[in-house]
C-alpha cells in the first residue's frame, strides 16, 4: 500500500506537458521534462526547482586494449531527496590503446549499468557511450545485452549524437526507451546542423522525445519535450534561472 501511495504521489508530481509523450516508457512519463547533466566534479543541486531533475554521472568506463577500466564517482553529489535523479553510466574509448571491444568489455558495461540502476529514483538508467562508424555494432550489441537483463519498469535512455539523428541515421527503432540526441559539440558541421535544426529538428522519430543542449553554445529551439542540459562549469542556481528565462 506505501509503495502504491507514491507511485500516486509521483503521478502527481509529473507535469501536464508529459502527456506530449504518449508513447513513452510508464518510467519516462515520471521524468521532469528539464534535466540538468551533473558530470564528474562536485555539484550541490539542493536549489533545483521541483519540475527539474538531475541526470548524473554515476561512474565511467575506459575501453583500453583488453580491458575496461572502472571509474567509479567520487565527486559529491548534493540533490533534495525529492529529486529526480538518473544514473549515468559514462563509457571513453582509449585512444592510446585501441580497445578490443570483445564480450569481456561489453559484460563489465552491462554489470556497472545493472550496479548503478538502484540509485535511480524514477527507475530510468542513462547510457552515455559514443562510438566511430566501425565500433557502431559494438554498441548496438550492448544496448541489446543490456536490455536483456534490465528488469522491465527500469527505462533506458541512451545518449547520441545529433548527426545520428539525421542523414546518418543508423540506430534502430526501439533500440532504446529514449534517445537523447546532443545538439551541442557537433564537429566542424556544427553551423550546417544548427541551421538544420533550427528548421526542420530531428529526422528520425526515435529522437524527437528528448534532446541535449550546451549552457556556453549559443541557445537553440526547444527541439522535443524533454531537454537535457549540460554545462562546462559547475551549475549554479542563477544560470538555471538565467537558462530558463526566456
Amino acid at each position: 500500500m506505501q509503495r502504491l501511495l507514491i507511485l500516486v504521489a509521483l503521478l502527481l508530481l509529473v507535469r501536464a506537458d508529459s502527456s506530449r509523450l504518449p508513447n513513452a516508457h510508464p518510467a519516462l512519463a515520471l521524468l521532469p521534462l528539464k534535466m540538468a547533466w551533473a558530470w564528474e566534479r562536485p555539484e550541490d543541486l539542493r536549489w533545483l526547482p521541483g519540475d527539474a531533475g538531475v541526470a548524473f554521472v554515476a561512474s565511467s568506463i575506459m575501453l583500453q586494449g583488453e580491458e575496461a577500466l572502472l571509474r567509479p564517482r567520487t565527486a559529491r553529489l548534493q540533490v533534495e531527496p525529492e529529486t529526480a535523479r538518473v544514473p549515468v553510466l559514462h563509457v571513453d574509448l582509449s585512444w592510446r590503446e585501441a580497445p578490443a571491444l570483445n564480450e569481456a568489455q561489453m559484460q563489465a558495461i552491462v554489470k556497472e549499468l545493472l550496479r548503478i540502476a538502484p540509485g535511480a529514483n524514477r527507475q530510468v538508467v542513462q547510457l552515455d557511450f559514443e562510438v566511430r562508424r566501425s565500433q557502431r555494432p559494438f554498441l548496438a550489441r550492448t544496448v541489446a545485452a543490456i536490455r536483456r537483463v534490465l528488469p522491465p519498469e527500469t527505462a533506458l535512455s541512451v545518449t547520441a549524437l545529433a548527426s545520428w539523428c539525421l542523414d546518418d541515421a543508423w540506430l534502430v527503432e526501439g533500440m532504446a526507451d529514449e534517445v537523447v540526441p546532443m545538439a551541442f559539440r557537433m564537429g566542424q558541421q556544427q553551423h550546417e546542423l544548427r541551421q538544420r535544426l533550427r528548421w526542420q529538428g530531428f529526422t528520425q522519430p526515435y529522437c524527437r522525445q528528448a534532446a541535449g543542449y550546451a549552457t556556453d553554445e549559443p541557445r537553440l529551439r526547444r527541439l522535443a519535450p524533454r531537454s537535457y542540459y549540460f554545462s562546462p562549469k559547475s551549475w549554479t542556481a542563477a544560470q538555471w534561472q538565467a537558462l530558463h528565462s526566456h
